[in-house]
């Protein structure tokens, strides 16, 4: 008796500090980008660029498909985040299984508005170009296509995938400036 004793409080210890585990968070920094680009989830998206920890500060920018609780991201500045990462015990099916909620705004930079970024246009067929009122990113963000608009057309329609490169006009407009 003694020993299934201790065998069930020994199993209901390791299962505690699993459970503990799975639910930990973690801190992270985090920088994201001034521009946003284009992604997939289930539909297509505007990703936030993000780089976390070890990351920051090279050239490598990853779609961030998450949000960050708590942080109100404005186009044409870099951000330095502090970050709590959560494991959601119990995710939903389409979902993350981390949520992020922002601890600090450590700093901002504003970048120049003709400094230049490229966004995808199209991957692999899926054209992120809307036309209904003007030429829009996913009817969210104002696009000027200046002088490349009837490259635009022809490259969206004949080719599989077309990078845009821009500068910000202002917070929700952008002029491409070039196509690749």
């Amino acid at each position: 008796m003694k020993k299934q004793f201790l065998l069930l409080i020994t199993i209901v210890t390791l299962l505690s500090c699993s459970n503990d585990d799975e639910n930990s968070s973690r801190i992270i920094n985090m920088r994201i980008n001034h521009y946003q680009n284009t992604g997939i989830a289930l539909s297509p998206v505007l990703t936030l660029l993000a780089q976390e920890d070890n990351a920051i500060g090279t050239t490598n920018w990853s779609r961030f498909y998450n949000a960050i609780e708590g942080f109100n991201y404005v186009p044409g500045k870099i951000y330095n985040l502090s970050v709590r990462v959560e494991k959601i015990t119990d995710p939903p099916a389409d979902g993350s299984s981390l949520r992020y909620i922002l601890l600090e705004v450590k700093s901002t930079q504003e970048v120049n508005n003709e400094t230049p970024f490229d966004v995808d246009l199209k991957i692999n067929g899926q054209n992120f170009v809307t036309t209904n009122s003007g030429y829009k990113l996913l009817n969210q963000i104002e696009i000027d296509c200046n002088t490349f608009c009837t490259q635009l057309d022809l490259d969206l329609h004949n080719k599989s995938s077309v990078i845009g490169t821009f500068k910000r006009n202002s917070d929700n407009k952008m002029q491409l400036i070039d196509l690749k």
